[in-house]
């Protein structure tokens, strides 16, 4: 499933509905940049604000692009695709290989119809 996610969403960009954004006023008269200027810099750092020089009615969305949203299902990078596509090929690789080699092991007496 990450092989299928990364490639198709890793550079999508996010367009938030208005049902989707974080609503809410500063207090003061301060900006919304520089009330969450400490937030977007640390542990939201992956979050979109839309209107940073707005003094009311901030507007924050969850997600910039497809690679935010995926970093939250522990696919941070690109190669992350690549890794799960790598696997899903070993799998199918040896899963016909262990069928060719339990065929060839089998005696002949089990080879036998009855």
């Amino acid at each position: 499933m990450g092989s299928l996610l990364t490639f198709t969403t890793f550079s999508a960009e996010v367009e938030c509905a208005d049902s989707e954004f974080a609503v809410f006023d500063t207090p003061g008269a301060q900006t919304c940049a520089n009330y969450l200027a400490e937030y977007l810099h640390g542990e939201g750092s992956r979050t979109n604000l839309v209107n940073p020089d707005a003094t009311s009615g901030c507007k924050v969305c969850q997600y910039r692009n497809g690679a935010d949203y995926l970093y939250a299902l522990n696919l941070k990078d690109y190669y992350f695709g690549w890794r799960d596509a790598a696997i899903v090929v070993l799998f199918a690789l040896s899963s016909y290989g262990c069928v060719y080699l339990l065929m060839k092991l089998r005696t002949k007496a089990s080879k036998k119809a009855e």
